[in-house]
C-alpha cells in the first residue's frame, strides 16, 4: 500500500479531535501502537519495522500528576493532525507519519502502517 492510500484510510475514519486511549512503544521501538476512541469502535494504528520514533511532549504542559495516575476523563490527548508520507534514507524507503495530539507530537519512520477498527 502506498502512503496516499494509508492517508485516505486514516482520513476516512474521522480521527479529528478523537480521544487517544493508548500509546505504546514496544520491542526496543520496533513497534509503536496508538489507539483512539471512536463512536463505531476504537481505531488502532500499528507502526512496525520502525527506525525513527520521536515522542515530543510540550515542555509548557504542567504535569502536576503523573500521566499513569490520571483517570481516563483527565487524559489530555486528542488527535488533531495525522500526516502520512514517504521518505528515503540512503537506499531505504520508509513511511513517515507525523501525529499532532497536544500536548504531544510524534514522528515515526517505519516499514509498515496498519490501520484497523
Amino acid at each position: 500500500m502506498n502512503a496516499q492510500k494509508i492517508q485516505q484510510k486514516i482520513d476516512s475514519l474521522h480521527y479529528w479531535d478523537a480521544w487517544v486511549l493508548k500509546l505504546s512503544c514496544d520491542h526496543f521501538a520496533d513497534e509503536v501502537t496508538l489507539e483512539y476512541e471512536d463512536s463505531d469502535g476504537n481505531v488502532t494504528y500499528k507502526f512496525s519495522g520502525c527506525f525513527r520514533t520521536l515522542f515530543e511532549h510540550s515542555v509548557g504542559y504542567e504535569k502536576e500528576v503523573p500521566v499513569k495516575n490520571l483517570t481516563r476523563a483527565q487524559m489530555p490527548y486528542f488527535l488533531h493532525d495525522v500526516e502520512v508520507g514517504e521518505v528515503e534514507s540512503g537506499s531505504q524507503k520508509f513511511y513517515s507519519c507525523k501525529i499532532t495530539m497536544p500536548p504531544m507530537g510524534l514522528e515515526i519512520w517505519c516499514k509498515d502502517i496498519e490501520v484497523k477498527r
